[in-house]
């Protein structure tokens, strides 16, 4: 029985590594006037499980501030495109910068926001 639960766990560590080893990885910025943020983001996962991850920063004189963030599933049958929005609600004048994160084989992920 401990030799079966450590092969499990190996097995589980191997999968969370090849799922972050091939990844695919997307940024960008926006320059915001202040007031309410909104991201909205889209991604097709051409049937490769995984989780989209998405960041969301505050460009800062002191470095980069974590506004928000959120992941999404891919790959279950009938659910390949993913897209949606995230409301980040009122936030001060400045640079915003995302960052998107992928399986490898997804087509995107994009991101944009609007005010």
């Amino acid at each position: 029985m401990k030799k079966m639960k450590v092969v499990l766990l190996v097995f589980v560590m191997l999968l969370v590594f090849a799922s972050t080893a091939f990844a695919d990885q997307q940024t960008g910025t926006y320059i915001h006037q202040g007031g309410k943020l909104t991201a909205h983001y889209a991604a097709y996962d051409s049937h490769i499980g995984g989780y989209m991850s998405i960041y969301i920063y505050r460009v800062t004189t002191s470095g980069e501030v974590l506004i928000d963030s959120f992941s999404e599933e891919g790959g279950r049958p009938g659910h390949d495109i993913h897209q949606g929005s995230r409301d980040l609600g009122n936030q001060p004048a400045g640079t915003y910068k995302y960052v998107a994160v992928a399986p490898s084989g997804w087509m995107g992920p994009s991101v944009w926001f609007s005010s």
